[in-house]
C-alpha cells in the first residue's frame, strides 16, 4: 500500500511541475519563463520579460512582438541619455550565437500600450515573437506579484550584454 501512495504522491509531483513547466522552444532559441509584474487595474501599460537562451551557432535577433491584450506591442530598451536612464523603442534584440539575452526590468523589455485587458494577478496572457532566424514562437506570459525576481536574475550568465 505504501508503494502505491508514494508511486501516486511522485506522479501527481511529476504532473504539477510539468504544469508549472514555462518554457518555450523556437528553432535554436530556448525562452524561460515569460513573466510580467502585476499592474493596477486602472493600467494602460503593462511589460514582458523573460530569459532567451540561443543554443544555435549564429545570432538571431527579436524582430516584433504582438498580444491581443494590447492596442500597441513594442520592443524597449532603458538607454542612458542625457545623464540620465530613459525607456525607448528599439527595432529590434539580438540574441548572440550561444549565449543568452535577458529581457528584465531596468533593460530590454516588451512593452504593453492600450491595454484592451489588464491582465490579473496569476492570470497568464498570450504573446506571439518574431525572430529574424527562428521564426514565430508563441509563448505565455504569467502574471506575477510586482515584487517578483526569477531565479536567473541574480545568476547572470557571461554572454549576457542585456545591460548595454
Amino acid at each position: 500500500m505504501k508503494k502505491i501512495i508514494n508511486l501516486l504522491l511522485g506522479s501527481t509531483l511529476l504532473l504539477s511541475a510539468m504544469a508549472n513547466a514555462h518554457d518555450y522552444q523556437g528553432g535554436n532559441l530556448h525562452i524561460d519563463h515569460p513573466w510580467s509584474k502585476q499592474v493596477p487595474p486602472t493600467s494602460q501599460v503593462a511589460a514582458a520579460f523573460f530569459e532567451i537562451e540561443n543554443r544555435g551557432h549564429e545570432a538571431d535577433t527579436l524582430i516584433k512582438a504582438e498580444s491581443p491584450i494590447a492596442g500597441k506591442t513594442e520592443l524597449h530598451a532603458h538607454i542612458h541619455e542625457d545623464g540620465m536612464m530613459k525607456m525607448r523603442e528599439v527595432e529590434s534584440i539580438d540574441v548572440p550565437a550561444q549565449g543568452t539575452r535577458t529581457l528584465k526590468p531596468g533593460s530590454y523589455h516588451i512593452m504593453f500600450f492600450n491595454l484592451k485587458q489588464v491582465p490579473a494577478l496569476g492570470d497568464r496572457f498570450p504573446l506571439t515573437l518574431y525572430f529574424a532566424k527562428a521564426g514565430k514562437v508563441d509563448v505565455e506570459v504569467a502574471v506575477e506579484e510586482a515584487t517578483y525576481q526569477p531565479k536567473h536574475e541574480n545568476n547572470q550568465h557571461a554572454t549576457d550584454h542585456s545591460g548595454h
